[in-house]
């Protein structure tokens, strides 16, 4: 079933971790937040948010920073972006791993803890799970 409204799509949502003074237009009432794209709900800001402050982490994880239950953040989350918490936030931090990559001089296991990972080879299977691709410099 198709959705009467707009839902949002990880690409378009993110602008980086650091935001660059150009992706900013002049005329903008509200200036990005955190490197993401306000949306105007603020459940859903706020999660973001926290996504670019913790990383990667289980929706049970994020549910208890916004104080609302696993269920209903999930629910609310696929309401909003007609992807499951896992889907988005997957392509989520893909965004922020080509985003990070692009510094040559960071160090992969630096990369891996400010993604969210306890530890580099938690960071490595995921690179392969799902860029299938080991991680390196772009």
């Amino acid at each position: 079933m198709q959705a009467i409204f707009h839902q949002f799509t990880p690409a378009e949502l993110y602008i980086g971790i650091s935001v660059p003074k150009d992706t900013v237009p002049d005329n903008a009432t509200e200036s990005p937040v955190a490197g993401f794209h306000p949306t105007g709900c603020a459940f859903f800001d706020l999660f973001l948010g926290n996504l670019h402050q913790y990383g990667m982490h289980n929706s049970g994880y994020h549910a208890a920073k916004l104080g609302v239950t696993k269920t209903g953040f999930y629910f609310t989350l696929q309401t909003l972006t007609g992807m499951t918490f896992t889907d988005f936030s997957t392509a989520y931090i893909l965004l922020m791993v080509n985003d990070l990559m692009k510094d040559k001089k960071t160090d992969l296991k630096v990369i891996a803890h400010r993604l969210g990972f306890g530890s580099y080879s938690g960071f490595y299977r995921f690179m392969i799970r799902n860029k299938k691709e080991k991680p390196s410099w772009l």
